[in-house]
């Protein structure tokens, strides 16, 4: 169905359209397209791995809308999610070691293991995070803003740069109609799409950066979903429930319950995913 009904997770008091991940999408395509006809000799060479990424995120798309629409079962999702993460895998996106500014990790035989996971996990956790009006595209926006100064401070790659600009630029735009109020969703299409997106560009600073912290500033800039996401799959197992069950017990869910209003919730998300954007360039700065 093209609708968000309401359920025992819902917040929403009316019926609205899910279908919102289309626009953004649909904006983040066309920004790329009007980067690349300006500086298109710079871009030559990159077109391979720009291509890996929009064929993920148009995979997660394709996947959102099926989500949405009919209904998938999380089989379904992360085989095609580990097939997307595979196409980038393929293409050098792989993160080789693990970096925590005064040591280092290396993963050897597990990198690519590891990569895929570390995909599969940034895509779900803006998806799990998209629960209120506004959430997840506020939230998207500001990180993929913080992700664009890093990436021209530090690596000035031009996959980076646009795909982080043009990541904020449809967010922002979608917030029109996305903040509370909300006049439409952005369903799993948008999420599922965006958090593919962010882990694409996560690697990529991971496999490029000129930091011994490049693994940890995109995780502390996606601090919110990062840490819900985590600390949910390991409450679910602990309550030996299936990881993958929907539930009410997210960080916003359980700030509504506090009894704060949705706005203020979201302003309060908003507001700490400032602060590990700001906490993330700190660390490039001593590091």
């Amino acid at each position: 169905e093209l609708i968000e009904k309401k359920n025992h997770r819902s917040v929403h008091k009316k019926v609205i359209t899910k279908m919102g991940g289309l626009s953004i999408y649909a904006g983040i395509v066309f920004a790329i397209l009007v980067a690349i006809l300006f500086s298109f000799h710079d871009m030559a060479g990159k077109f391979e791995m720009l291509g890996a990424i929009l064929l993920g995120a148009t995979m997660m798309v394709v996947l959102g809308v099926y989500d949405d629409v009919r209904g998938a079962n999380a089989v379904v999702k992360f085989s095609v999610q580990t097939v997307a993460a595979l196409i980038l895998a393929q293409k050098g996106f792989v993160i080789d070691s693990i970096s925590l500014g005064f040591t280092e990790f290396s993963l050897g035989i597990f990198s690519m293991p590891f990569t895929i996971l570390w995909i599969l996990f940034i895509t779900n956790a803006i998806n799990l995070i998209d629960g209120l009006d506004g959430l997840a595209a506020g939230i998207s926006a500001i990180a993929s803003f913080g992700l664009f100064f890093v990436i021209l401070i530090y690596t000035n790659g031009l996959v980076g740069l646009y795909l982080s600009l043009a990541i904020s630029g449809a967010c922002l735009a979608f917030l029109k109609y996305n903040y509370h109020p909300a006049k439409i969703f952005m369903g799993d299409t948008g999420s599922l799409m965006l958090g593919f997106l962010f882990a694409a560009l996560s690697v990529d600073c991971s496999s490029s950066a000129c930091s011994s912290v490049s693994i940890v500033v995109p995780s502390l800039m996606l601090g919110v979903p990062f840490f819900d996401t985590l600390t949910t799959f390991f409450r679910r197992v602990i309550k030996r429930k299936h990881p993958f069950q929907a539930d009410s017990g997210h960080i916003h869910h359980r700030l509504l319950g506090f009894g704060f209003s949705q706005t203020r919730v979201v302003l309060l998300l908003y507001s700490a995913t400032v602060f590990f954007v700001v906490g993330a360039h700190f660390l490039m700065r001593c590091f």
